[in-house]
């Protein structure tokens, strides 16, 4: 908002690339030896000249030649801006970085209300109705009511569920999570067999040689 285009002058410092783009530029075909001399490809369409592709005419930080300053005001291509660039802010005595005036909806917004809770708290505290302490006044003064049905025998729609859970608390803990059983296995997956270990053949016992009261030898 604070900057003006601005043309190329000879001899001036280019602060920025300078890009012709491919166009029609509408000049007669006497000027063709004029973009011949500048290297830029051009055709002759419907009696005048049209660059063929963008050319790079000036690169920052170099000086701007007479002939690309004299094309360029031909086109009416005005490729530099001037302005200028704040770097302080001094209000009321007061000296400031420029950032600080960058303020956002959301940053006024954030302020509001942090100025409405503020407004709440102290109206509150005094015991003052504002717009800002009403719903607050309000929802305490619905606790207080709350409290002295759940405490007597008066009762309304609101407290049923309150006086419910002073008789009965344990109705309304939460259900205990129970584990899922293990998932069975997809159809037609067979579930993995448990590998049987060769059992162990028994010890073969010693015979006595008191069986059946006689010696082998006897």
């Amino acid at each position: 908002a604070n900057k003006v285009e601005a043309p190329a002058k000879a001899g001036a410092i280019a602060p920025v690339d300078v890009v012709v783009p491919a166009q029609n530029t509408g000049l007669g075909p006497e000027k063709t030896s004029f973009f011949q001399a500048l290297s830029i490809a051009t055709k002759i369409a419907r009696g005048t000249i049209e660059i063929l592709s963008d050319v790079h005419l000036i690169k920052k930080n170099e000086k701007v030649g007479a002939s690309e300053a004299t094309l360029l005001q031909m086109l009416k291509i005005y490729p530099f801006s001037y302005g200028l660039k704040v770097l302080q802010v001094y209000d009321s005595g007061t000296i400031f970085l420029p950032s600080v005036l960058d303020i956002t909806n959301d940053d006024l917004i954030k302020k509001f209300l942090e100025g409405v809770t503020n407004v709440a708290s102290v109206s509150l505290q005094i015991g003052y109705p504002t717009v800002a302490s009403v719903p607050h006044s309000v929802v305490n003064g619905f606790k207080n009511v709350l409290a002295v049905a759940v405490a007597t025998n008066i009762t309304f729609k609101e407290a049923e569920q309150a006086k419910a859970y002073a008789a009965n608390p344990d109705a309304f803990k939460a259900a205990v999570v129970v584990t899922a059983p293990a998932a069975a296995p997809a159809k037609g997956k067979e579930a993995p067999k448990e590998e049987k270990k060769p059992e162990k053949a028994p010890e073969p016992e010693h015979e006595s040689d008191d069986d059946m009261g006689f010696g082998l030898f006897d």
